[in-house]
């Protein structure tokens, strides 16, 4: 039996705004039947408050597992060291670059109407970010970064081997990083830990590569119809896209009845 179900948001819940009224009710109707819901995302806290309390959902997995929150409180998070994030910031405005950085109750850039950002932000939309002095700003504990460069530039954030991060590019412009061995597996696992559920009892649903670990690490993972070919592979189940009622498809036939 299903006792918990993780849904990405981008792609998955929702396409930007537009959330369709079948997955509406079916959120309800997994509520009705007293199974957990919580949303898993590459957004931070700060971002998913509001889609969270119009959804009636408690808990959110939040920079791709490195925080895990419930009613907007963290339960557990994995910040980066505060030295790393100085040493981003140093690299950023020398290479004049854009950072996004995310804390749990807060969204900070380093750079005022930057192109690339204003370029995602148009794409996949992002709530407007406080502009920080990298000087001398004080910066709360900082779970997970958008930097915007190319991948012949990563380097310079990561190091040549990259082992100190989980990294998913998005984009040729675009890279997520957030702190090594941290995923959305990781930090659903915390959830489930947290609440007793075994990972045979969780469904999770997205579509992206970074669903790909959580997709292999619960008894029910599901594909979006949209999702990339790579997840798809990867899933038990691929359901109906977004917009032609994936979400509900999918509680109906294989959630519900389990």
């Amino acid at each position: 039996m299903i006792r918990l179900v993780a849904f990405d948001v981008d792609g998955t819940l929702r396409d930007r705004d537009q959330l369709p009224e079948s997955t509406r009710t079916a959120l309800k109707q997994l509520k009705e039947r007293g199974i957990a819901l919580a949303l898993c995302t590459g957004r931070s806290e700060y971002e998913m408050a509001s889609l969270r309390e119009e959804l009636g959902i408690d808990w959110a997995i939040t920079c791709n597992g490195s925080h895990v929150g419930h009613r907007g409180k963290t339960l557990s998070g994995t910040p980066f060291a505060r030295t790393t994030v100085e040493g981003w910031l140093t690299e950023a405005e020398r290479l004049n670059h854009t950072l996004l950085l995310y804390g749990a109750n807060g969204l900070y850039t380093n750079r005022e109407n930057a192109p690339l950002f204003r370029r995602a932000q148009q794409e996949i939309g992002f709530m407007e970010p406080t502009l920080i002095d990298s000087a001398s700003c004080e910066l709360p504990e900082i779970y997970q970064s958008i930097i915007f460069c190319g991948e012949e530039e990563e380097s310079f954030y990561t190091g040549a081997e990259r082992d100190g991060f989980y990294v998913h590019r998005w984009r040729t412009w675009a890279v997520d990083l957030n702190p090594s061995g941290m995923n959305k597996a990781i930090g659903l696992r915390m959830l489930m830990d947290h609440l007793a559920i075994a990972p045979e009892e969780t469904a999770a649903f997205g579509d992206g590569l970074n669903d790909l670990e959580m997709i292999a690490s619960v008894g029910m993972g599901i594909a979006m119809g949209n999702a990339c070919e790579e997840l798809k592979e990867r899933a038990r189940f691929v359901t109906k896209p977004l917009h032609e009622d994936g979400i509900a498809y999918a509680v109906e036939k294989w959630i519900l009845p389990a």
